[in-house]
């Protein structure tokens, strides 16, 4: 009983609302199988057919509907799947995009950092900081298409040559990073130096002059150092590299004491 309707109006103003019951689906049914019952015990056989035949139809109605409900249910339930599904994959691909670069699909400066940190307190790791030689004149010379492929390359590079449990990262512009879960400078140097052969490899179709190498910077550090002082090492490795030559690998070895 939870239907309401409106009645007239009593004489002091105020609503009132008349409780009815709320109808039975099965209503019509009852009224023709009751109908049935009644020729069947009256004995006209002919009234007893028609009763039973409106019955049947009354049912033949009920069945229609409930399948029709049924089908609709399940193409709602389908529907509700394929948006479950299709909502599950933009979450994936929104936390793939807030935790990686978009242009080489390396992790983002500000996560490879927020890792870099989390493993610091830890244990001690080492970082290996890269930067391509004259990719200006890249970009200059060949066009800014060229210069992202070569960061692609370059990405590709540090995911082949990297060991399972290294992370690589774009720290921006054309500086990347590659994080070792230990402080073996024999490790970081065999990692980098893979690297930058794979570096010097890379060719592109249609530009038989382009040539590209890599200034590498590797400091070890000691669980409890702050991940600034040993990007400071790192950086202060790159920059001696930077200035020797390029194209080399530099290490500092005595970024080893929390600060």
């Amino acid at each position: 009983m939870s239907t309401f309707t409106s009645a007239n109006l009593p004489d002091d103003g105020r609503a009132r609302r008349v409780q009815l019951p709320e109808p039975d689906l099965f209503d019509a049914e009852i009224r023709a199988l009751e109908s049935a019952c009644r020729a069947m015990d009256s004995g006209d056989h002919q009234e007893h057919r028609h009763a039973l035949g409106e019955l049947i139809r009354e049912f033949d109605r009920v069945i229609r509907d409930m399948r029709r409900l049924i089908n609709h249910a399940d193409r709602t339930e389908r529907e509700l799947s394929r948006a479950n599904r299709r909502l599950t994959e933009l979450t994936r691909n929104l936390a793939y995009r807030n935790r990686h670069d978009g242009l080489t699909g390396l992790l983002n400066r500000e996560t490879l950092i927020n890792e870099a940190e989390a493993l610091l307190a830890v244990q001690g790791m080492s970082l290996i900081l890269l930067d391509i030689d004259h990719f200006k004149q890249v970009n200059d010379r060949y066009g800014h298409p060229v210069g992202d492929q070569i960061l692609r390359d370059v990405a590709a590079a540090m995911c082949i040559h990297a060991p399972e449990d290294g992370l690589c990262g774009r720290l921006g512009g054309e500086e990347f990073a590659v994080i070792l879960p230990d402080r073996i400078a024999v490790s970081a140097l065999g990692c980098a130096g893979c690297i930058a052969d794979a570096i010097r490899a890379v060719r592109r179709d249609g530009h038989p002059g382009l040539r590209v190498t890599a200034s590498f910077g590797i400091a070890l550090a000691s669980v409890g150092t702050s991940f600034d002082r040993l990007y400071i090492c790192a950086d202060d490795a790159l920059y001696r590299a930077k200035h020797s030559g390029r194209d080399r690998i530099e290490v500092v070895r005595d970024c080893i004491t929390p600060s």
